[in-house]
């Protein structure tokens, strides 16, 4: 979303803009209100929207001035004049700034609105995805280093020019919700931008907030559950976690308090209920996903242990897990060759005494484990299967049914139905969907494809039964996840 701010000494235009862009526009939200030059000036250092509506006649410091005041500190910052009259010596003053639009009052809905489509434009070609790309990586490093070891002086001068953060303080927020809610979690960052700078980084279902400036904990929290209830239905169950404000430096404080504080929210019940769902999407998944997004879940579900329990606790669990996954490996499997002889997990625990060698050796037991589940489910699969998935990985772009695979593999569809379900324990139609559904959340995230042309890419020609797959699936419409996905 593109953060807006306008700055105007009339409230009725204020109110008017506001109103307009609630209503009317896309990809744009209201980032704040400014009513004379300096407080434009204040909260231009303090928000750095990405688009100012800035009148020209305003107290204080004209608004040509305050423009010239920062728009070389904020190239990328998008200015559009606002005035009363058209006067051309202000227009030949604007030029040089860069400013974007002159723009005279009363303006109706559709300038305002076209003139958005205008600079949104602009934005998406003034930032490339390369750059986007980079932006993201930085974004979530920041996040990685603030929760697991802290931030070093020579990152933060390159935290705070890459992300745009204005101030030495900040502190972070922790907001934990039910499962497949990430759209809230990206929702809230929004609102929460409303009236802070706020960054942004969500894992599984815990989305973290970097709130930059000095705040009080119990204001920040009184503001976020606030915004909890006009985002979360009452039925949903939530935990919030506030840090106090420390420097950049100290910033991993901050997030220690805010973690203690969410686990002090927390019921017993729903600490329990979060170990539970994480080991069944474990076992679930295991031998069927990517490695990297099996040993993600396996180190999130590893790092919670850690929060709630003690060392001996944390070993106890782990071991539950290894030999529940140990378990599922031969009985899935029977029927092909032994499992390989593994030393007895509790014994391998006893041996580290450390929270970091814990980590250390079950992160290598758990990718062995993969490995074990991976090779056992390729030699338990006929070959016909086999052959049908990788047909199926060249040519999920073309219109392909069971029968066109079948034929290419050399047995009959039913057969080949069949062993899918059998095999896979998914019909044929769906392993293609949810092949086709993946690859286009790769495309939305990395290329600057549009939706067409990612849905023609994946295999749907029909834009309209393309959208329908993707939110079935997902849960977002396609526009909605390249929202969530480019833009935030």
């Amino acid at each position: 979303m593109y953060r807006v701010l306008i700055v105007d000494d009339e409230e009725p235009v204020l109110d008017s803009f506001s109103f307009m862009l609630k209503e009317y526009a896309t990809d744009f939200v209201l980032a704040g209100k400014a009513r004379n030059g300096y407080e434009a000036l204040n909260t231009i250092h303090e928000l750095h929207p990405d688009v100012v509506f800035m009148d020209i006649n305003i107290p204080g410091m004209d608004g040509l001035k305050v423009i010239d005041s920062v728009h070389e500190q904020y190239p990328q910052m998008v200015f559009v004049l606002s005035t009363a009259y058209e006067r051309f010596d202000l227009a030949q003053r604007a030029i040089p700034l860069g400013v974007h639009a002159y723009l005279v009052k009363p303006i109706s809905k559709k300038v305002f609105i076209s003139t958005l489509e205008d600079i949104k434009a602009k934005l998406m070609k003034n930032r490339p995805l390369g750059l986007l790309e980079k932006k993201n990586a930085i974004l979530a490093q920041f996040f990685n280093d603030v929760t697991h070891r802290g931030l070093y002086k020579d990152q933060i001068e390159l935290y705070a020019e890459t992300l745009g953060i204005g101030s030495r303080y900040g502190c972070i927020c922790i907001v934990e919700i039910e499962e497949h809610n990430e759209k809230t979690l990206v929702e809230i960052a929004s609102r929460i931008s409303l009236k802070y700078f706020c960054l942004f980084s969500a894992r599984n279902n815990r989305g973290f907030y970097f709130v930059g400036g000095q705040h009080e904990s119990n204001e920040l929290k009184t503001h976020l559950s606030g915004i909890m209830t006009q985002c979360v239905s009452p039925e949903t169950e939530t935990v919030i976690g506030v840090g106090g404000t420390e420097t950049l430096e100290n910033l991993a404080a901050s997030y220690t308090s805010a973690l203690h504080d969410l686990l002090k929210n927390k019921t017993d019940e729903q600490v329990l209920y979060r170990e539970r769902v994480r080991i069944v999407q474990i076992r679930k998944k295991i031998g069927y996903v990517p490695k990297d997004e099996l040993t993600n879940l396996f180190m999130s579900y590893l790092d919670e242990l850690f929060e709630y329990y003690e060392l001996p606790v944390v070993k106890c669990k782990m071991a539950v897990l290894f030999n529940l996954l140990l378990d599922d490996l031969v009985n899935y499997y029977k029927d092909t060759e032994p499992v390989p002889h593994c030393e007895p997990v509790e014994q391998e625990l006893m041996n580290n005494s450390s929270a970091e060698d814990i980590k250390r050796w079950g992160l290598d037991y758990f990718e062995n484990l993969l490995d074990m589940f991976s090779e056992k489910r390729n030699s338990a699969m006929p070959l016909p299967l086999l052959k049908a998935i990788n047909y199926i990985k060249d040519h999920y772009a073309e219109p392909i049914q069971l029968s066109t695979v079948a034929d290419a593999v050399l047995v009959s569809p039913a057969y080949l139905s069949r062993i899918f379900t059998e095999y896979l324990s998914t019909p044929f139609v769906d392993y293609v969907t949810d092949l086709r559904i993946s690859e286009a959340q790769r495309l939305i995230k990395t290329t600057n494809m549009n939706i067409k042309e990612i849905g023609i890419a994946v295999g749907y020609g029909d834009a309209n039964y393309f959208s329908k797959c993707f939110k079935k699936y997902t849960g977002y419409t396609p526009t909605d996840y390249l929202e969530t996905a480019r833009n935030t």
